[in-house]
């Protein structure tokens, strides 16, 4: 991670992993049980490197929204995580706005309103901006 000051987690790779690779294809003969395992956490790796660029990662939830963005704050050593309720109107996976909240880990959160996803983008990279320039000048 030679010069790397940032990382910016905005997709997960899948959570899960087929447990046993299958030497041939598997035929549709009756049912099939596939077994699963979960895949590297890539972003709680990176939180745990002695040489730890600043992480901003994501939550978007289903329920208990504000609980599963902490925790994810303290079990990946994240600086900062983007939060959003993705069952709200006008957020989420098919549509082109969002609402989100973002928390650092110092606990401080701020809501931000209905916008566009490209808003949403400026407004991570602004916030990302300030608090590292505000953990610099109190270094």
């Amino acid at each position: 991670m030679d010069g790397v000051t940032s990382v910016i987690m905005a997709a997960a790779v899948a959570d899960f992993r087929p447990a046993e690779q299958a030497a041939e294809k598997i035929k549709r003969d009756g049912n099939y049980c596939l077994e699963l395992e979960p895949n590297p956490d890539i972003l709680a790796g990176l939180g745990k490197r002695p040489d730890k660029p600043f992480l901003v990662g994501f939550a978007a939830e289903t329920n208990k929204l504000l609980d599963h963005a902490q925790g994810k704050i303290e079990r990946k050593n994240l600086d900062m995580i983007v939060a959003n309720d993705v069952t709200a109107p006008g957020a989420g996976f098919s549509v082109d706005t969002n609402i989100i909240s973002i928390i650092d880990r110092d606990g401080q959160m701020t809501d931000f309103p209905l916008m566009s996803k490209e808003d949403v983008a400026g407004v991570i990279l602004d916030h990302m901006l300030k608090l590292k320039k505000k953990r610099r000048l109190l270094a």
